[in-house]
C-alpha cells in the first residue's frame, strides 16, 4: 500500500462519518422523509461534481463503459439495503456488522487477483468474524432479524462497487478532473436508479407513497442539497480513490473505524444537545473491542507484508 493512500484513508472515513452522524441527526430532528433526503444528496452531490470537473477528458465514454453502469447499480444495492436494515437495527450495530466485509474481501482479492494473505493476517480475521457474529446474534431476534439477510447483501454491493471503482480507468487517471467527473456520473447514476426503485416499491405496495407536501418541505431541500453539495460527493470520491490507490481490501479494513468515529462524533453532537446519545451496551463493547484488535492485527500484518515485500524487490 503506498503511503500516500494513509491520508486519503483516514480523510475519507472522516468524512463518511460526518456524513452519517448529520445525516442521522438531520433525519431524527427534522422529522424528514429519509429516502428522499438520500435522493437529494446523490443528485446534488452528482451534479455538483460534474459541474466543477469541466474540461474533463471523459465525458460520454464513462456512460459507454460497463462497469461505470456496474458501479451505480452496486451502489443503488448498497443505499437501498443500508436504509431497508436501519429499520430494523440502529447504525451502530449496522457499523460493527460490516466489520464482516474485511474477511470477505480478502477471500475475494485473493480468488480474484491471487493476492495471499500473510498467516498473521488470517489470525487478525478471526476477532473479525467473532465480533460480526456477537453483533448479529445481539439483533432483536438474533438470527432471524431481517436486517441479516439486507446487510449481508449491502456488503456484497460494496465490496462490488469498490473493486470496480478500484479497476476503473478513470478512477486510476492521474488528472483529479477525471476522477470528480466520474464520481458525478456515478452518484448521478446512482440518485436516478434510487428514485426509481422507490417508485417500484410505492406501486407493488412495498412502502407507504410519500406525502407530496412532506416532500416539498424546504428544510428537506435545504438539508439534502447542502449536505450533498459539502459532504456526499466528496465521501463517495474519497472512498473511490481510497480503494484505487490502497487497494479494496485496505479500504474495507479502514472502514472498520467508522463506526468508533461516528459514535464518537454522535456523543459531540448530543454534548450539544443537537442529538440523542448513541446506545452502547455490553454486546457492543465486547463486539467493537474484537473488531478494533482484529482490524489492529490485520492492518499491522500488511504494512509489515508490505515492507518485506519491498526489501525483497
Amino acid at each position: 500500500m503506498q503511503k500516500s493512500a494513509v491520508p486519503v484513508l483516514l480523510a475519507s472515513v472522516l468524512t463518511w462519518a460526518l456524513l452519517l452522524v448529520c445525516s442521522r441527526a438531520l433525519v431524527i430532528g427534522l422529522s424528514l422523509d429519509p429516502w428522499m433526503f438520500t435522493f437529494l444528496q446523490m443528485g446534488s452531490g452528482g451534479l455538483f461534481f460534474i459541474v466543477i470537473s469541466r474540461g474533463a477528458e471523459v465525458g460520454v465514454t464513462a456512460l459507454l463503459r460497463l462497469d461505470t453502469w456496474l458501479i451505480g447499480i452496486f451502489r443503488i444495492g448498497t443505499a437501498a439495503l443500508y436504509m431497508a436494515a436501519l429499520i430494523h437495527i440502529d447504525v451502530l450495530q449496522a457499523g460493527f456488522f460490516g466489520a464482516i466485509g474485511v474477511p470477505v474481501s480478502a477471500l475475494a482479492v485473493c480468488f480474484l487477483f491471487n493476492r495471499q494473505p500473510t498467516r498473521l493476517e488470517m489470525i487478525g480475521h478471526v476477532p473479525l468474524v467473532a465480533g460480526s457474529a456477537i453483533t448479529a446474534f445481539g439483533f432483536d431476534g438474533s438470527l432471524e432479524n431481517p436486517a441479516l439477510f439486507l446487510l449481508v447483501l449491502s456488503q456484497v454491493c460494496v465490496l462490488s462497487a469498490s473493486l470496480f471503482a478500484e479497476r476503473h480507468p478513470h478512477m486510476t487517471a492521474l488528472a483529479p478532473r477525471t476522477r470528480l467527473r466520474l464520481t458525478g456520473i456515478v452518484l448521478l447514476l446512482t440518485a436516478i436508479g434510487f428514485a426509481l426503485w422507490r417508485m417500484v416499491q410505492s406501486a407493488a405496495g412495498w412502502t407507504d407513497s410519500a406525502d407530496f407536501m412532506e416532500l416539498m418541505r424546504p428544510e428537506l431541500w435545504a438539508a439534502g442539497l447542502g449536505l450533498g453539495i459539502t459532504l456526499r460527493g466528496l465521501a463517495t470520491y474519497l472512498g473511490f480513490r481510497a480503494a484505487a490507490i490502497a487497494g479494496t481490501h485496505n479500504y474495507l479494513a479502514a472502514v472498520l473505524v467508522l463506526p468508533m468515529v461516528g459514535a464518537l462524533l454522535e456523543c459531540i453532537v448530543a454534548l450539544y444537545g443537537y442529538g440523542a446519545w448513541p446506545e452502547i451496551g455490553p454486546v457492543q463493547i465486547v463486539a467493537g473491542a474484537l473488531i478494533v484488535c482484529g482490524g489492529a492485527v490485520v492492518i499491522y500484518a500488511r504494512k509489515r507484508a508490505g515492507k518485506m515485500t519491498t526489501r525483497a524487490g
